[in-house]
């Protein structure tokens, strides 16, 4: 098996900074490594080497200075390494990232390409499916388990999707991106190192590849970045440490009371009525927006995107589109979708549309935006979501932003798209050159509108497009009763777990808890990577971001990387034992002492409370 292990330089999060003139990273002085799930990428290559036999080269793009994370790679167990360095390359985007790695891709001919699902410092997921597409290859993303397949060419991969897992079969050549979770990481020891210094590093530049130098670089790009701007979390509110488990339980009651927990009252939605469709409006400024099914259901990320379209296109005059796609009983979405914004609705309906595959799903929405000319397009940043956007935009050569959290136009009408980025310290606003303007934007960060239920949309039937590949084949689609994936979405109240509870043997409590407040169960990458919960109820940088009206976080110490994924909670609560922890910096309540004794105390509150 020849493969290829795509890699990445990357600051390390903590001593990443801006410059407080420039509003420039600050790069100089700053320690550098493997992005983090490349270096798991490169270790489970290596693994699977020593199962199926071959070689393993080490690809990187980058600077002099990123020869280092080659000789690393070498030192871990890579055979050979090609190191693509060219000042001609700065300033490149994730699509010309994509496209000079394929170039490099192309003279080497692996069976498998293997990526990180996402470099620690940008956090785009979009390289793996943009390499894939351009060199024509099936792609298998978010892969959390490796196998020799049935014949000495293929593989049997295991896919972590929000619902449960999808195995599949893959005859190479193909690409593959893992999670974090799919294998342990090391760092090699100095015998190791030495080992690897004696390995060759090619080293190639534009000119050797046959591109374009007005293709590539800062000019080459179709995304560009705006002026940084900080973004931590740090709300500061109340921390009480009474030491007596009773009152600090008495405490948090009274403070969710105070928010609206109990009230007997029906909550007032303060969400804005979708408004009626346009009279006049302009064709060329119309967003599309692409909906999400999930278990017989539109995902409430969908509802979040169609609500912000219709506020973008109400400045620009104009109207939302939503694709829908999905099996021949999909049209029954059409009416709901229409209630929360949508004046159009465009459906590609048919039995081999039932479950999410990207090649088909791929070509469909390419053809309608090939045909409809939108303004924007808007994807849900989940993990199909993430999947599908990137391999769309390489196909139509368009600039994508991944994973934003918001947008705005600028006075020049240009439309800004906010992008987290260095666990969420940062936040990048991101321009495009290209139209349609294409984004995908991370679920519970955006507002709904209120349905409008008098309003019909306009449905038209889309053509299905392509074809699916025969060299991948989808053996198992498997949806966990119990996982709570899904209701991290919507949950009102959400338990978020960290390394402090102790052990699995404890989230019984945690789950009566959850139950109590009819809520959902969240944990920290440190929780899921020690196989207490699944991966897919991981909360932060590498996970999900959540927006309850109630956060409590049990037993986590607050690292930057798991803040990111809960700060549009509209209250953090956090009980730890360590009055120390940086989580009470970033809670409106906090109680010092041990969880145990207070979160029955708090049960039993509760429940006293809504007997009343």
């Amino acid at each position: 098996m020849n493969i290829v292990v795509c890699v990445k330089q990357t600051p390390i999060t903590a001593e990443a900074h801006l410059d407080a003139v420039t509003r420039a990273m600050v790069r100089e002085g700053v320690a550098l490594t493997i992005s983090s799930i490349d270096r798991r990428a490169l270790l489970e290559g290596l693994r699977v080497r020593g199962v199926m036999g071959g070689s393993v080269t080490v690809l990187t793009m980058g600077p002099p200075d990123a020869r280092v994370t080659i000789e690393e790679c070498l030192a871990l167990g890579a055979d050979e390494g090609i190191h693509i360095s060219d000042p001609l390359l700065a300033g490149s985007d994730t699509l010309v990232t994509a496209l000079v790695l394929s170039r490099a891709l192309e003279r080497i001919h692996p069976d498998l390409i293997l990526c990180g699902k996402f470099s620690i410092d940008s956090e785009t997921s979009q390289v793996p499916s943009q390499i894939a597409e351009f060199l024509d290859l099936p792609q298998v993303t978010s892969v959390r388990k490796i196998d020799p397949g049935p014949s000495v060419h293929s593989l049997i991969l295991e896919r972590e999707t929000d619902e449960g897992f999808q195995r599949y079969r893959l005859n190479v050549p193909g690409l593959v991106s893992v999670t974090e979770l799919i294998i342990g990481s090391r760092r090699p020891n100095d015998e190791e190192i030495e080992i690897g210094k004696a390995k060759p590093i090619e080293t190639i530049n534009v000119d050797s590849l046959g591109l374009d130098p007005a293709l590539v670089g800062r000019l080459g790009s179709p995304t560009w970045v705006g002026e940084f701007r900080p973004a931590g979390l740090h709300r500061n509110g109340e921390v009480i440490n009474t030491g007596d488990p009773e009152e600090g339980a008495r405490k948090i009651a009274s403070f969710l009371a105070g928010k609206g927990l109990f009230s007997s009252v029906v909550k007032e939605d303060t969400a804005r009525l979708r408004p009626p469709v346009p009279p006049n409006s302009d064709p060329a400024k119309e967003i599309f927006v692409v909906i999400e099914l999930s278990q017989g259901i539109i995902r409430r990320v969908s509802f979040e995107l169609l609500g912000e379209a219709k506020r973008l296109a109400e400045s620009l005059h104009s109207k939302v589109a939503a694709i829908l796609i999905g099996d021949v009983e999909c049209e029954r979405f059409v009416e709901e979708v229409g209630a929360y914004g949508a004046d159009i609705v465009y459906v590609a309906s048919s039995q081999q549309l039932k479950q999410y595959r990207t090649d088909i799903y791929t070509s469909t929405i390419v053809s309608a935006i090939t045909k409809f000319k939108p303004f924007a397009v808007f994807f849900p940043a989940t993990t199909n979501g993430r999947d599908l956007a990137p391999r769309v935009a390489a196909r139509l050569r368009l600039g994508l932003t991944g994973d934003c959290v918001g947008f705005e136009f600028q006075d020049d009408g240009a439309l800004a798209q906010l992008k987290p980025a260095f666990g969420g310290d940062i936040v990048s606003p991101i321009f495009s050159r290209t139209t349609p303007i294409m984004a995908s934007v991370r679920p519970g960060i955006l507002d709904r509108l209120k349905p409008n239920w008098d309003i019909t949309p306009r449905m038209i039937p889309l053509e299905v497009s392509g074809s699916m590949d025969d060299n991948l084949r989808l053996v198992t689609d498997e949806v966990e009763p119990n996982l709570e994936s899904i209701a991290l979405d919507s949950a009102e109240t959400i338990i978020g777990v960290g390394l402090g509870i102790g052990g699995p043997e404890n989230l019984p409590l945690i789950r009566e808890l959850s139950d109590v407040f009819g809520g959902a169960v969240g944990a920290t990458l440190q929780v899921t990577a020690a196989r207490w919960l699944p991966g897919q109820l991981q909360i932060g940088l590498t996970g999900r971001s959540v927006a309850p009206t109630f956060h409590i976080a049990i037993g986590i110490s607050g690292q930057p990387n798991y803040l990111v994924g809960v700060k549009k909670s509209q209250n953090i609560i956090a009980i730890n034992n360590d009055p120390e922890a940086p989580i009470f910096n970033a809670s409106d309540f906090g109680v010092v002492g041990d969880w145990k004794e207070i979160v029955p105390c708090l049960i039993r509150v509760i429940q006293e409370t809504r007997n009343l």
